[in-house]
């Protein structure tokens, strides 16, 4: 006698002769298989740095021949990432909309159209006295913050950002503040996908996060490098958290960015994995000393909070030699700075100003 059939026909309710167990008799079997998988990912982990130094080994006889060789690493990093992004979109010009002048500077919000339908939103501050065309510094905020916060719109201050776009000012910069996508921060909430989400949907269309926001930066740059009050040949970038990342990336990428200081990011990004800033044999090719090294002879200072809550002093102390040694190996020590310092995630910045003034040009 057939049972009655359940789902596709034909198919028996019951078999009442078949074998039978509790499901949680095989559960030891299926964490086996997981945990082998984690065990074989630990030893390609643990030969990582072997394979990574073959894969990058750029020649030191001089700063010309080291900046040729790095050309094709550079290159990598871009086709990693998915940089350019598809079908940029450039032309036209960006759209500058008076703000407000304080104290320090005259406050414009900036718009620039770099994808289709996509804009490069930032704030640009001119300093009060301006003698001719100043040094741009690039501010760079990081998760869950904006150019409003890192600029200290709000009364009680910057945040963690330690006042970087008014010390910027004070020491004669223009002040540029691009704006990442962060759907978090604070009490503030934006509806929509998470950062995560878009940056898979990007991944499944040939880019990344990464790729999107770099775009947006370094075509903003482009834009904010024509106004008649920048020297398009002095242009430093310090960031905090996410801005550290973004800021080491953006160096890597654009040799126009002069001086470079990454504020609590640089670490071992082993300990890290988060999604949107990993990418294709991330660990066995370019890691964070590499993608330095890409800034390399150019400056580039990295800042460490001892007691930082977020990415461990330890990953970061493992990691500044081999960044480190590229500039010690074209005799030029003095332009790459490790500093720590007394504090937690936050920019400390206290040589990070002395730093940067010392490399830009004029």
């Amino acid at each position: 006698r057939m049972a009655r059939s359940r789902g596709a026909k034909g198919v028996p309710e019951d078999f009442p002769d078949r074998y039978c167990e509790e499901i949680e008799a095989s559960h030891g079997i299926r964490q086996r298989q997981f945990d082998q998988i984690g065990s074989y990912l630990k030893v390609l982990q643990s030969s990582s740095a072997r394979r990574r130094k073959a894969f990058f080994a750029p020649d030191h006889s001089s700063k010309k021949a080291y900046e040729r060789s790095t050309r094709k690493y550079r290159r990598a990093l871009s086709s990693r990432i998915g940089y350019p992004p598809p079908e940029p979109r450039l032309g036209s010009k960006a759209q500058y909309d008076l703000v407000a002048s304080d104290a320090y500077s005259t406050i414009y919000r900036m718009w620039h159209e770099v994808l289709e339908g996509v804009e490069v939103y930032a704030l640009l501050f001119i300093p009060r006295r301006v003698d001719g065309p100043r040094p741009l510094m690039i501010c760079q905020h990081g998760g869950g913050g904006n150019p409003e916060l890192i600029s200290a719109f709000r009364r009680d201050g910057p945040g963690n950002y330690g006042w970087m776009v008014q010390r910027s000012l004070q020491e004669g910069f223009v002040a540029w503040v691009p704006a990442l996508i962060f759907p978090y921060g604070g009490s503030e909430k934006i509806s929509g996908p998470t950062r995560a989400d878009l940056d898979a949907s990007a991944k499944y269309l040939g880019t990344s996060i990464l790729a999107i926001e770099l775009w947006k930066i370094l075509r903003g740059l482009d834009q904010v490098l024509k106004r008649k009050e920048v020297d398009p040949s002095r242009v430093a970038m310090m960031g905090l958290s996410y801005g550290g990342l973004y800021t080491q990336y953006a160096a890597a990428l654009d040799e126009r960015i002069e001086v470079a200081v990454s504020s609590c990011f640089f670490n071992d990004r082993a300990l890290y994995p988060h999604a949107d800033w990993c990418f294709f044999n991330h660990l066995n090719e370019l890691t964070d000393p590499e993608i330095c090294a890409l800034i390399c002879p150019r400056a580039l200072m990295i800042e460490v909070g001892r007691q930082d809550e977020h990415f461990r002093v330890e990953g970061a102390r493992s990691q500044v030699k081999d960044a480190s040694i590229h500039w010690r190996k074209l005799g030029i020590p003095e332009k790459f700075v490790y500093a720590e310092f007394q504090g937690g995630h936050e920019f400390g910045g206290e040589g990070a100003f002395r730093f940067v003034k010392r490399h830009v040009a004029g």
